[in-house]
């Protein structure tokens, strides 16, 4: 008799590494060994590894690992998407994990359980990967990489907004007057995301001239207003708007239209959007 060993490696966290490992009783050589080896090999990740009390992150980037169950407490690690933690109790919408020496809390919401984790942790690691567990993080460090992230969006933003042409400059500014003139900068935004939202859509036109001037879709046109604001120019608050529009901003989401009043849908001031 030979001796087959084989070794599951379960969790790999920042504090170390836990493994299990069984021996499986030596096959005949027969010509459907190969077919018994794997089934072996299965029994043994079945019997070794139970995903019933694991978790993943369900997030694009990672989620927090929080000290308590509450916004407000210390972050205490991080758990990159599709990684696992063990979860070892629920509080108030969040979810009391541990993952080698980090033990914290994480909203529930960003997390997936059971079966769904595994297949979220396949996707995003592959079949035979080593299973990636939670991080341990210092705040000050996580707090300035999170800086540094987003000085360095607000730079590419800004470069993005550079390099759009006047007219569309005028053109995104004159209809933000004409629509939201008189709203906050949260409706300001939110107009002239509708428009961006229409050049990026396959329902319209793909530029924001196309899109404005399309007909019968937004009635300053028709009355003359857009033209009287392009001749005299539009206010510096509708110009900042436009600016903040073509650098990213955005407060409606992907909604397409827009009315006054309220209605279904996401209102801000005197306006819905949806």
């Amino acid at each position: 008799m030979k001796e087959r060993m084989r070794k599951l490696f379960v969790c790999m966290g920042a504090a170390g590494v836990m493994t299990a490992a069984m021996t499986v009783p030596a096959m005949a050589e027969t010509p459907g060994e190969d077919q018994n080896i794997n089934t072996a090999e299965e029994a043994i990740q079945e019997d070794v590894f139970d995903w019933s009390d694991k978790a993943a992150a369900n997030v694009t980037t990672y989620a927090n690992i929080r000290q308590g169950s509450d916004i407000s407490t210390d972050r205490v690690g991080k758990l990159s998407a599709g990684a696992v933690v063990t979860v070892v109790g629920e509080e108030n919408g969040w979810m009391e994990v541990v993952s080698g020496d980090v033990e914290g809390y994480i909203r529930e919401d960003l997390l997936v359980t059971g079966d769904a984790a595994r297949q979220l942790f396949e996707a995003s690691y592959g079949e035979n990967a080593q299973l990636v567990g939670a991080e341990a993080v210092d705040e000050e460090a996580l707090a300035a990489a999170e800086a540094q992230a987003a000085a360095e969006a607000a730079a590419q933003a800004q470069q993005a907004a550079a390099s759009v042409s006047q007219s569309d400059l005028d053109l995104m500014a004159a209809i933000i007057e004409c629509e939201a003139g008189g709203e906050p900068y949260e409706g300001k935004i939110g107009v002239g995301a509708v428009v961006m939202n229409r050049v990026r859509s396959s329902q319209f036109p793909n530029t924001i001239s196309e899109v404005v001037y399309q007909s019968g879709q937004f009635s300053p046109v028709a009355s003359g207003k857009l033209a009287s604001v392009l001749s005299r120019g539009a206010s510096q608050a509708c110009y900042d708007a436009a600016r903040d529009v073509f650098a990213g901003a955005n407060t409606v989401g992907n909604c397409l239209y827009f009315h006054a009043g309220g209605g279904s849908g996401l209102t801000i001031a005197n306006q819905t959007f949806y």
